[in-house]
């Protein structure tokens, strides 16, 4: 299983001038649908007295949704190529908004299609993004003598530093975030470890 993906690596707000219309580029870093329409919502509000607030996000780290507005000009000439420059970056967990002032000069359709997609891919490209990888969160309470047992399980497997952390009173409760990739043999351990009464026993956490 591949559980890596892709995100923005910071938010940023970019400016493209085309025959005299502005276009500023919103990159937003969304990690589901609810959030993504927020942000649709609060830019669109701040910038009301735009001709054209359009957009497009993809938001999701193993099943992908995509969706995209042209919010009211010619159908196809804004949202699409906004996603279009979202997926040519193979990124997710990112919502662009394209505010559009329109400054007298009609683009055409090929004209709109290109500045929409230039303002995007300019904007995507100042955020910049980073790799990542979809994991799964667990809890594990042992005696102390498991400890050193358990976090060299999970150091094989990319889960450490930000990944985990313990807490310390009768029993060591640890939490961690595992890669997907490493789920089930981590689930297998921590089972047999449970059977065999080596720790007190292990779910998985949000």
């Amino acid at each position: 299983m591949n559980d890596q993906y892709c995100e923005p690596a910071r938010e940023t707000v970019t400016e493209t001038k085309v025959r005299k219309s502005l276009f500023i580029a919103h990159v937003c870093i969304c990690r589901d649908e609810t959030e993504a329409r927020e942000r649709i919502r609060g830019i669109s509000s701040e910038h009301r007295q735009a001709n054209h607030n359009c957009w497009a996000y993809r938001v999701g780290t193993l099943k992908r949704e995509e969706y995209f507005s042209d919010d009211g000009e010619p159908a196809g000439t804004a949202g699409k190529p906004i996603l279009g420059a979202i997926l040519r970056q193979e990124l997710t967990n990112v919502l662009v908004v394209v505010t559009r002032y329109f400054g007298g000069i009609k683009l055409g359709v090929r004209g709109l299609i290109e500045a929409y997609g230039k303002a995007a891919s300019e904007g995507i490209t100042a955020s910049g993004k980073i790799s990542l990888r979809a994991r799964t969160g667990y809890e594990i309470w042992m005696p102390y003598d498991m400890v050193k047992l358990v976090e060299r399980l999970l150091d094989t497997c990319d889960t450490g530093g930000d990944f985990r952390s313990s807490e310390y009173g009768e029993y060591v409760t640890v939490k961690c975030a595992v890669p997907l990739e490493c789920s089930e043999s981590v689930e297998k351990t921590f089972e047999e470890w449970k059977n065999s009464r080596r720790i007190n026993g292990w779910k998985k956490a949000g």
